[in-house]
């Protein structure tokens, strides 16, 4: 096919399409975290049904009363936390997120880009702009940029870079940024 497409994509059917792809794309782990919320209910509901059972072998063990419930929520929380560790190990081994990024300012937006991928994000897609404890974060409503300070000579052309981009936002993104992007804002007035 050599041809351009032009469609539009409801907000509702994204993200629709977000939560079956995910389930597609990751199918284990989803059906591995509904096993374990199951697993989860199915036990809270056994110790309540078997209170009196549960409570005298608690007791026959020398244990506190309620142990085998601290010991269910100890299990759960441990059992998510390494589905998460899992799920991550899975995303990384789906594109390579050490790559270099390769960000480019031009008069229509900003260009980030990998060896693997490229984003253009015009001036009207940038929805906020956010300061991180190292870097400045572009945001495309849920998708977003960093810019890490290392990538900037000094802070000052990244202040710069700031005021520039933030001259160029929307009324919207403007309202929506300038609170987080404040300290780099003044920093660079002097600078303009």
């Amino acid at each position: 096919m050599n041809r351009e497409l032009t469609y539009q994509m409801p907000f509702e059917r994204l993200t629709k399409l977000s939560r079956s792809m995910s389930r597609n794309a990751f199918s284990i782990s989803w059906l591995v975290l509904w096993t374990l919320f199951a697993a989860y209910i199915a036990a809270l509901v056994a110790i309540i049904v078997f209170d009196d059972t549960v409570m005298s072998w608690q007791h026959a063990l020398g244990l506190p009363p309620y142990s085998a419930f601290v010991l269910i929520v100890i299990l759960f929380v441990i059992a998510v936390w390494a589905l998460r560790r899992h799920g991550r190990q899975v995303m990384k081994g789906r594109a390579n997120f050490d790559d270099a990024v390769r960000f480019r300012k031009d008069e229509g937006g900003l260009r980030f880009a990998t060896s693997q991928i490229e984003y253009y994000v015009k001036w009207q897609g940038i929805s906020q702009m956010l300061m991180d404890r190292d870097g400045l974060a572009i945001s495309h409503g849920g998708l977003f940029f960093l810019i890490p300070d290392s990538a900037f000579v000094d802070l000052s052309e990244r202040n710069a870079l700031v005021r520039d981009v933030f001259g160029r936002l929307g009324p919207a993104a403007q309202d929506r940024s300038e609170k987080h992007i404040r300290p780099a804002l003044d920093a660079s007035a002097g600078m303009a």
